[in-house]
């Protein structure tokens, strides 16, 4: 199956997955996740019309956006990956949004290097997780006010990487306790309107607990390299 082939499918899954949970079709953006991928292959995904990419490598985002900055259509670039304060100017030039801002020092310093107005997600370790970045749910809602305060970024929602379960639907209540942080930022006035969360093997799920954005990388790219 080829890539165009693969990203018709995803897109075609996607939209289905929503209005089987009630919601609009285009209420739910496709991520293409292309850790490891070359710049080849990201290219035939951009002309396929898969335009919103996620890298998770400060180094790969650096190496890899210049030379996709003159394509048409123009790639729009998250950031998905855990970020590093030495790393943050290899990405801020980039990318439109970073999802896994975690602490309130990260933030800052993003927001010093922030050339334009940069939306952030507050990552969230749902499943507290030692291997993986977030903060805990009880926390997240105070963190977002405090980044709210910085110039040069916008709280936009959050983000979540579930524990890895063998049945995809043991993930639903991971997901819905960070949909229901973004109705509760929303409710302090902040614009929480996105939820990063699902990825190839449970974006279903997902999708029905209020997800805005699933990053999806096997489904499209095929295995990681």
């Amino acid at each position: 199956m080829s890539i165009a082939d693969r990203i018709v499918r995803v897109h075609a899954e996607v939209a289905q997955a929503a209005v089987d949970a009630g919601r609009a079709p285009e209420s739910v953006a496709v991520l293409g996740a292309c850790k490891t991928k070359p710049v080849e292959l990201i290219r035939e995904a951009i002309d396929a019309g898969q335009v919103l990419l996620g890298e998770n490598r400060a180094q790969s985002l650096r190496d890899k956006a210049p030379l996709l900055a003159g394509h048409s259509p123009a790639p729009d670039w998250h950031f998905i990956g855990r970020l590093q304060k030495n790393k943050i100017k290899y990405v801020v030039p980039w990318v439109s949004m970073i999802h896994t801002v975690d602490n309130l020092a990260l933030a800052e310093a993003i927001s010093g290097r922030a050339p334009h107005p940069l939306g952030v997600l507050i990552q969230v370790n749902t499943g507290d997780d030692a291997a993986k970045g977030g903060v805990p749910s009880q926390t997240a809602l105070e963190l977002a006010k405090d980044i709210q305060r910085l110039d040069s970024l916008t709280v936009r929602g959050f983000m979540t990487m579930p524990p890895m379960t063998e049945d995809p639907e043991d993930c639903a209540p991971f997901f819905s306790e960070v949909a229901a942080l973004g109705e509760a930022g929303r409710a302090a006035g902040l614009q929480t309107d996105v939820l990063s969360m699902g990825m190839s093997r449970d974006h279903r799920v997902a999708i029905r607990c209020g997800s805005t954005i699933v990053r999806i990388g096997t489904a499209i790219f095929g295995a990681r390299d």
